[in-house]
């Protein structure tokens, strides 16, 4: 357990997924965000009492930018920068500081454990913002490649996945999941980043 290193989460995207799909409001949901946390707080915790020293622990990423909850809104006000559901962003910015500040506690009582979070959010909202850099079609950023939710029709799989970012409305394609794990190993995305942790002995 001393010498491994160990991915917590991501955790809680199911936990807002669910609720909204049952037609639950956001004012419903939003106090869920603080059990979500104290949830995360706990696993950690069990892995530090087994002994875990090293733990890298991912936020959300932008849910308000993903093809199902955009055509689940279609009428809700959309970042004019992204074109994603602000509101539902705003719910995830909030666990995904909660998360951090969860985390900056959990450093302080346990001083000799290395807890680091990983920025999800960034991470992916970068993607959306800057397609054609990360080599994704512009116009067809925030669509599913071959999407889950199709309302009774036929999906079929759009002919090149490596040119999205999503795959099936709430999981990425192996093009997106490539950057976003160079992110989480080079850095930015993870401060230290994954790969100088590991040259230093996971």
């Amino acid at each position: 357990m001393e010498s491994s290193l160990f991915l917590v989460g991501e955790i809680g995207a199911n936990d807002y997924n669910h609720p909204f799909s049952r037609n639950k409001t956001l004012e419903w949901v939003r106090p869920l965000v603080p059990q979500v946390i104290s949830s995360i707080a706990l696993s950690i915790k069990a892995l530090i009492e087994l002994g875990a020293k090293t733990m890298y622990v991912p936020g959300i990423f932008p849910l308000g930018c993903t093809p199902p909850y955009l055509a689940l809104f279609p009428g809700d006000d959309r970042d004019p920068a992204t074109g994603c559901l602000w509101w539902l962003n705003n719910l995830i910015l909030l666990h995904n500081h909660m998360l951090e500040a969860r985390l900056e506690e959990l450093r302080r009582d346990h001083p000799s454990v290395s807890i680091t979070y990983v920025d999800s959010y960034d991470n992916v909202l970068g993607l959306i913002t800057a397609p054609t850099q990360n080599g994704f079609d512009k116009e067809t950023v925030l669509e599913a490649c071959y999407p889950l939710f199709t309302a009774g029709q036929v999906a079929v799989p759009c002919p090149d996945p490596s040119r999205r970012v999503s795959f099936d409305g709430l999981h990425m394609t192996e093009a997106a999941y490539k950057l976003m794990a160079r992110g989480m190993l080079d850095g930015p995305f993870a401060v230290p980043p994954i790969m100088s942790t590991c040259n230093h002995g996971c």
